[in-house]
């Protein structure tokens, strides 16, 4: 099932239902309940958001590439998991590459 069978399948607009799943729903101000019901019958039939598919079309993946020289050392290891923690309150996804100090 895709995202515009579940909008009819709940008789919502494809909008309000890409909104929810996006974690957009209180941003524009879609009820609680609505919200909820949105994410009972996505979980039940197994709706997600193709986030390739999306990043395709924005023309934006919210990836960001991180190039560390050394991942076994501590320093490193600590800066690219609070990175990578930060960039994920913000919607990010992160790359970590070791560039074995080269």
């Amino acid at each position: 099932m895709n995202l515009k069978q579940l909008a009819a399948h709940l008789k919502l607009s494809p909008a309000t239902v890409s909104r929810v799943l996006a974690g957009k729903g209180a941003e524009y101000r879609i009820g609680e309940e609505t919200q909820a019901r949105v994410r009972s019958a996505a979980g039940k039939l197994g709706v997600t958001i193709n986030q390739q598919a999306r990043g395709l079309r924005l023309r934006s993946t919210q990836t960001l590439g991180l190039i560390v020289p050394d991942i076994s050392n501590p320093f490193f290891a600590a800066l690219c998991r609070q990175i990578e923690l930060e960039a994920r309150t913000r919607g990010y996804s992160v790359l970590v590459a070791d560039s074995q100090e080269q």
